[in-house]
């Protein structure tokens, strides 16, 4: 390697320390390959994996209550609405819940009643105006108006208290189904147990943390979370997936990007959409961000930069290594492009 130093001064702040790149030639080169036409693609892998759409986590929504009995196996299917879980209680649901329909039962049909005998009243009221009451027409219709208007308000207050009386019944009611579903976990949708806390009887509910994941089978597609992925696939409106260890199988696929902007699902069509694909199943996506055809180009080992330069070295007929600067184009996966400072036929080191 050789030096130069800038021309003498009167101060010695003035001398700079010159490495002449130009010059170097030492050090053997342990590999080296050709400058030559070829294809630089530069791809992008978008990571993904297949499950399902919508899922759901389950808990109790009371402390330290006793968990009585689990009745669903992880994987079993469950139809919306079904007991899965219950906890100890001190109370006959079931037979409080008969009770309180029994008196709303009960209050409506006193109701009724009441509304009929109102009616009765009125109609009675009308007989005897028409064939006892006043003479003229005018004179019977305010005395009907006023008859009605006193029968009104005889019966008004009786038909309130039933209808306050139904209303505190029905806030019963809601009372005790809400306790109920405190002490019970039942199946918001028709779905598969994905998880299920293992040894849960015996122990006690802790609010909040989740004992039981529902799926829905039927709403399953291959997502990727990656953030970026929407803009590598921005503007492809058919994208193949291939399953991580097995290159000879591909999905064609749908991109959508997720409602809360999260990522992206993928949804199957044509023969892909009738594949049995296991759960969990990762995948990729090959994007193609740039291609450059039959360019000069090395291998993108063979590329250094520091600072603002770029360079690479060529090896010359004794084997030895030249630095050279040199201008690129597109950076593929594998080989880079050379817009200038090397020829096709000279080689380059990668391994040195």
């Amino acid at each position: 390697m050789t030096f130069s130093l800038a021309g003498c001064t009167d101060s010695a702040e003035d001398e700079e320390l010159v490495l002449l790149y130009g010059e170097e030639e030492t050090g053997e080169v342990a590999g080296d390959l050709p400058v030559e036409y070829a294809d630089v693609v530069k791809t992008q892998s978008v990571s993904v994996r297949y499950r399902a759409a919508v899922t759901v986590d389950l808990s109790f929504d009371v402390e330290r209550v006793k968990i009585d009995s689990v009745l669903v196996t992880n994987g079993e299917a469950v139809k919306r609405g079904q007991l899965l879980i219950s906890l100890v209680s001190n109370t006959d649901i079931d037979a409080e819940r008969a009770d309180i329909l029994y008196e709303i039962e009960r209050l409506e049909l006193l109701k009724e009643r009441t509304l009929h005998e109102k009616e009765y009243d009125i109609t009675l009221a009308r007989f005897n105006i028409a064939v006892e009451g006043p003479v003229s027409l005018a004179e019977k219709e305010k005395e009907e108006k006023k008859a009605i208007e006193e029968i009104e308000k005889s019966y008004y207050y009786i038909l309130q208290g039933y209808d306050d009386d139904i209303a505190i019944k029905y806030l019963e009611l809601q009372y005790l189904e809400q306790s109920n579903a405190d002490h019970n976990i039942y199946a918001p949708m028709d779905g598969i147990v994905e998880y299920l806390r293992e040894g849960l009887e015996g122990t006690s509910s802790v609010i909040g943390k989740t004992v039981i994941t529902l799926k829905d089978p039927d709403d399953m597609y291959f997502f990727a979370s990656d953030p970026l992925a929407a803009t590598y696939l921005e503007g492809m409106e058919t994208v193949l997936i291939t399953p991580n260890g097995s290159s000879e199988i591909q999905y064609e696929a749908v991109p959508e990007v997720l409602e809360d902007g999260s990522g992206l699902k993928f949804i199957l069509i044509g023969d892909s959409a009738t594949e049995s694909i296991a759960e969990g199943t990762n995948g990729y996506i090959t994007v193609e961000l740039g291609r450059r055809d039959n360019v000069l180009s090395v291998p993108g080992a063979a590329v250094h930069r520091a600072g603002d330069r770029t360079y690479v070295y060529v090896v010359d007929e004794d084997g030895y290594r030249r630095y050279r600067e040199v201008v690129t184009g597109l950076e593929g996966d594998d080989r880079t492009e050379i817009i200038s400072g090397l020829e096709a036929g000279e080689r380059v080191a990668v391994n040195f």
